[in-house]
């Protein structure tokens, strides 16, 4: 948890009863590898802090999978629709490896920002972090197949160690086998 506080005072310093209050409102808690987070119909009721491990954020559409983003140690994770509006999401949230979170519901969060309300800046800054990623991805999703590697490479390379090619070309919108062309020579022009 105190990699959680640390991370939330990088935004703006904590008053010592929110500190307080959101020690004993934050509950801990260890995931598998292939756990289920959130899943389409159900209500992302909680917002979590990534201690240890990854998620992936994707969606099903008929027999097509599309991963939408990872997310590791140090992020924060919602499936955002659903959880600031409460209602049923249109996403699954997969743990990809062996987690540690931290999290809070929504319910507690806002009852944190009505107590607190020099909060309020921390949870704009963590949306404005969270809205400038999603727009990354998807200027990234919008460049050639090479560029979108070296994009992968330059901004994402820990992603590389840690998950299977197949879900980093289906994340790049792109078949295996460009995938291993780009990756080929991504290596040779290194």
């Amino acid at each position: 948890m105190e990699t959680l506080i640390r991370h939330l005072t990088s935004f703006a310093s904590l008053e010592a009863p929110l500190e307080s209050l959101l020690g004993d409102l934050i509950r801990t808690t260890k995931t598998l590898k292939g756990e289920l987070m959130v899943t389409p119909g159900a209500i992302c009721s909680r917002i979590s802090f990534i201690e240890k491990g990854l998620v992936r954020g994707y969606r099903i559409k008929g027999k097509i999978v599309r991963n939408k983003y990872f997310m590791g140690e140090g992020d924060i994770f919602i499936s955002i629709r659903s959880f600031l509006t409460q209602t049923p999401a249109k996403e699954y949230i997969e743990c990809m490896e062996n987690c540690i979170l931290h999290s809070i519901t929504f319910k507690q969060l806002n009852e944190v920002l009505t107590k607190f309300p020099s909060f309020h800046r921390h949870r704009a800054d963590i949306l404005q972090q969270y809205y400038l990623l999603s727009a990354e991805r998807e200027e990234m999703r919008e460049m050639g197949t090479y560029d979108r590697y070296c994009y992968l490479m330059e901004n994402q390379s820990h992603l590389v160690e840690r998950i299977e090619d197949q879900y980093l070309a289906n994340y790049l919108n792109m078949d295996k086998g460009t995938f291993s062309r780009n990756k080929r020579k991504y290596a040779r022009k290194r």
